[in-house]
């Protein structure tokens, strides 16, 4: 199929859409953080422990593929170091991220013992700052993560036992989301201070608050409630728009998540469990982004399957009434190959022009 030129850099793509003004075709984003440092030959740890070569990486990765994503810090299980607990870098430093090797809560008497951290120091914290001074000087949007309060509250103690207390011990959950929340706070203003609150952009996942998980009983009581807080005293700061990953499924949530302000416009991203219409019906005046099966993109052999899963993406992005950015559900695999993520460029280029 003849391609056509495109008309704007990813840059003035991805700031048109923050702007409510028309782009030229369906942006693409790659995101994989494991899978950039794989692609360029770098250990997967870099990503987390070496600010400048996680940077690298990122943005050699995005050239490679056509893919309009800017470079951005992650950290595994964020709020278990942050708040005192202990990680161990990988010995094999191409397997794998950082693993929790302490976490800083066993018992509920060790919530309620809990102080906040000096948030220029704590756990990945410096790093983060070390990565955004990166981006502001190659002149890209400045990220910090931003939550939720809920999944990295849960990453004090372990998911598991986290769960079990929001049946036995309400109270003890409710003590530990008030501590994570007020700390990302203080990483918010720290970066609007540092930065300016035009040019920083909060990024958050949720993948704890799924339905796998918790019911929407328990969302409406325990999450809801701080990420209502977490967001509008963020925006309230300055900062016009946040990016949040709505992980896994979460169709049961999604009333519950529209009450959540997410900027002007906000950028939300879904896994395949949340069809693209059904985001857009309850996300009307934010950015949708998703959904492609990051199974299936790291599958060999599966291009001409991934092709038709960004061709119905891109058709039913292209009627979301606020954009809409073709993107993995989830993080890809640092092991999906490389052809199978171009195949998401190529969908866009040839499928995704809006005239």
């Amino acid at each position: 199929m003849p391609r056509r030129q495109d008309r704007m850099t990813s840059a003035e793509r991805i700031a048109a859409l923050y702007r409510r003004e028309p782009v030229d075709r369906v942006p693409f984003v790659h995101r994989g953080y494991g899978f950039s440092a794989r692609v360029v030959g770098y250990p997967i740890a870099d990503i987390y422990e070496d600010p400048e070569k996680s940077f690298q990486a990122q943005v050699w990765a995005a050239e490679m593929l056509g893919s309009d994503a800017t470079p951005w810090y992650t950290f595994v299980s964020y709020g278990a170091w942050e708040f005192g607990g202990e990680i161990q870098w990988p010995s094999d430093r191409h397997g794998s991220g950082p693993s929790v090797a302490r976490r800083p809560v066993q018992t509920e008497e060790d919530v309620w013992n809990l102080t906040l951290p000096d948030v220029r120091t704590a756990g990945c914290v410096p790093r983060m700052l070390e990565f955004a001074k990166l981006q502001e000087k190659n002149g890209v949007p400045i990220g910090f993560i931003c939550g939720s309060p809920f999944t990295q509250a849960a990453n004090l103690c372990g998911t598991d036992k986290f769960l079990m207390w929001l049946i036995t011990s309400p109270e003890t959950v409710h003590r530990a989301l008030r501590l994570m929340t007020d700390h990302i706070l203080q990483v918010a203003q720290l970066f609007v201070e540092t930065f300016g609150a035009d040019r920083v952009l909060p990024r958050s996942a949720a993948p704890t608050e799924s339905n796998a998980l918790i019911s929407p009983k328990h969302f409406e009581e325990f999450a809801l409630p701080y990420l209502k807080e977490l967001h509008e005293k963020v925006l309230a700061m300055g900062v016009k728009h946040i990016y949040c990953h709505i992980c896994g499924e979460q169709n049961k949530n999604l009333p519950l998540w529209a009450q959540v302000p997410m900027g002007d416009p906000g950028m939300l991203s879904f896994g395949h469990e949340v069809d693209i219409l059904t985001a857009a019906k309850y996300f009307p005046d934010h950015i949708i982004a998703g959904n492609i099966d990051p199974k299936v993109l790291a599958r060999p052999g599966a291009a001409r399957e991934i092709y038709e899963l960004c061709r119905e993406a891109i058709e039913k992005g292209k009627r979301c009434p606020s954009g809409f950015v073709l993107m993995p559900g989830c993080e890809i695999p640092p092991t999906t190959p490389p052809y199978n993520m171009y195949v998401m460029y190529k969908a866009c280029v040839e499928l995704g022009w809006y005239d």
